[in-house]
């Protein structure tokens, strides 16, 4: 990696780690005597259902130290239980969302002097005041002090403290759920997930429509936007026989007819999660919002469960004797392809051959529009343009027009040698995937395009964090999850990651070199060195299915 774009990367991850640390700080003395108590990680586990204790009469400030941290795991109330442990004065002041802390190492409070602690944490992830959920690429180190007082009944209570809540991550996944906030794309025709993680209370409904209604995660920017006209405001949601009411301030009633029924959608989707979708509406001081019928925006974006490929000479959905064609398989077949992503709805394809990337479309002959050396496997997105760039050169990124018309996109921040690049099939989004000079690295980045829907830009790459194997392919697998393939040509590991959320392991296949996405983690493929196609079992395996292709073609 090369000093400048060491420097970019720098700048861009303490930017991220900006936005993701969001604490203050309470001034706590840095001298005295020590002394240690261990916190336990969570990992018995079913304890973690029921009401914590509050504070125990005459505990000393260290066990009441250890009764705050372990009633963090109960979010209910606004943290009515670990209130409990403050003064009354700190108490409505201490703000516990406003960073969750993640750490799954030991803990020991050190004691200072007699009124002053403080713990020295390794964070392994954190989650934002906006409920955005980051892992860290190395675990950071944090000192988090206290002070205590005694107070009017000579029990010890914390006065001082950062804001925020330390969490192992199983009892984090406890109180924490995730839950996406939908904004439309730049054609209106798709509803796009914001994944955000918020304590799971009575209350969260409220946490949703309120994050929903200040906008968009900072990746999402000038790519995702909002049918709420600015100033929207939540006064409350309430639910009767089945019914959610989302009641709203502002200047939503002199909003089109059009405008009102995707600010519906956006809700009812993001309240999915909670309530039925179909029973979300809205009011404005109490009094019904009408919302009138019309064309409903789409957020699954299912693709076909068979499994698209190139195998005997022929392209189309691959069985283990026979090979289903498609519409374009003829014109597809006709360029020898080595790689081809098929558009929604089937009516034209990426293709990636010898000679360079295709456009091939029902309606016209094919067409070759990147005539570069070292293309990788093409994307297509639902507006008909073909997306291709050269695996050693990550920052001429192409988008190609119905006409061949190339626009480039301005990837200045990428580096390495590219693995893959596919468009998300909202069309809203890339996710890249590239072997660089510091390790493995995958990035999902918005598409900004202008009023026409030409891509003129990209948004602020948002870094999947990946273990240090190297990366050999990555794909979609809905819209807010997706599966890379990486490891050495004797073992291959696939993983799951929601985006802004989780990881999750998902096995090994011995010498994958690609891997495609389907409607859920079931539906995914890796292909071996020798063409074997395998799917995951529902014991946590892999089975060989018996398909032998010579590639594996994205749906999009």
């Amino acid at each position: 990696m090369s000093a400048p774009t060491r420097r970019r990367w720098t700048a861009l991850a303490a930017a991220l780690v900006g936005i993701l640390l969001l604490a203050g700080c309470a001034g706590i003395p840095t001298s005295g005597p020590v002394g240690t108590q261990p916190i336990d990680s969570g990992e018995g586990g079913d304890d973690l259902t029921f009401l914590p204790a509050g504070p125990q009469p005459g505990a000393t400030p260290q066990e009441l130290l250890v009764g705050f941290l372990r009633a963090q795991r109960a979010p209910r109330g606004d943290f009515q239980v670990a209130r409990s442990f403050l003064t009354e004065e700190f108490r409505t002041i201490w703000r516990p969302t406003s960073i969750v802390r993640i750490s799954d190492t030991p803990i020991a409070p050190v004691e200072l002097d007699e009124d002053s602690y403080q713990l020295t944490v390794r964070l392994d992830a954190v989650v934002n005041a906006a409920g955005n959920y980051a892992d860290l690429a190395e675990p950071q180190s944090e000192d988090l002090p206290y002070e205590f007082v005694l107070n009017a009944d000579g029990e010890w209570r914390i006065s001082a403290a950062e804001d925020g809540i330390l969490l192992p991550s199983r009892p984090f996944a406890s109180a924490f759920v995730p839950s996406p906030l939908y904004f439309f794309d730049p054609s209106g025709k798709y509803l796009v997930p914001d994944v955000r993680w918020f304590p799971d209370t009575a209350s969260r409904a409220d946490r949703i429509v309120t994050e929903m209604l200040i906008g968009q995660s900072d990746w999402y920017k000038q790519v995702l936007f909002t049918a709420f006209p600015p100033g929207t405001e939540l006064a409350g949601v309430s639910d009767s026989s089945g019914i959610t009411t989302v009641d709203l301030t502002g200047d939503i009633a002199a909003q089109p007819a059009d405008a009102k029924r995707r600010m519906q959608q956006q809700l009812a989707a993001s309240l999915a999660t909670i309530t039925d979708s179909s029973g979300v509406t809205m009011s404005v001081g109490g009094f019904p919002v009408e919302v009138g019928d019309g064309p409903v925006a789409d957020s699954v974006l299912p693709v076909s469960a068979k499994t698209l490929g190139f195998a005997d000479e022929a392209f189309g959905f691959l069985s283990r004797t026979s090979v289903e064609p498609v519409d374009l398989s003829a014109d597809v077949e006709s360029l020898s392809p080595i790689g081809a992503t098929l558009a929604r709805g089937g009516a034209s394809a990426a293709v990636r051959a010898a000679d360079g990337v295709w456009l091939v479309r029902s309606d016209a002959d094919p067409l070759r529009v990147d005539q570069r050396v070292g293309l990788v496997d093409p994307g297509i997105d639902d507006l008909g343009y073909v997306w291709s760039v050269p695996a050693g050169s990550p920052t001429a990124i192409t988008a190609f027009g119905r006409d061949g018309t190339s626009h480039a996109v301005p990837a200045p921040y990428l580096d390495g040698t590219i693995r893959s690049l596919d468009v998300s099939r909202d069309g809203a989004r890339l996710l890249v995937a590239a072997q660089t000079a510091s390790g493995p690295a995958v990035w999902m980045i918005g598409i900004i395009r202008d009023a026409d829907g030409v891509p003129t830009n990209l948004g602020m790459p948002m870094p999947i964090t990946v273990g240090d194997a190297a990366i050999v392919d990555a794909a979609w697998v809905d819209a807010s999850t997706i599966a890379t393939l990486s490891g050495s040509v004797g073992e291959t590991a696939v993983d799951l990651y929601r985006i802004g959320g989780r990881h999750e392991q998902f096995g090994t296949v011995t010498a994958g070199v690609q891997i495609v996405g389907g409607n859920t983690a079931d539906g995914i493929r890796v292909r071996d060195s020798a063409g074997a196609v395998w799917r995951r079992t529902s014991s946590g395996g892999w089975q060989d299915t018996g398909i032998v292709a010579s590639f594996l073609a994205t749906q999009q």
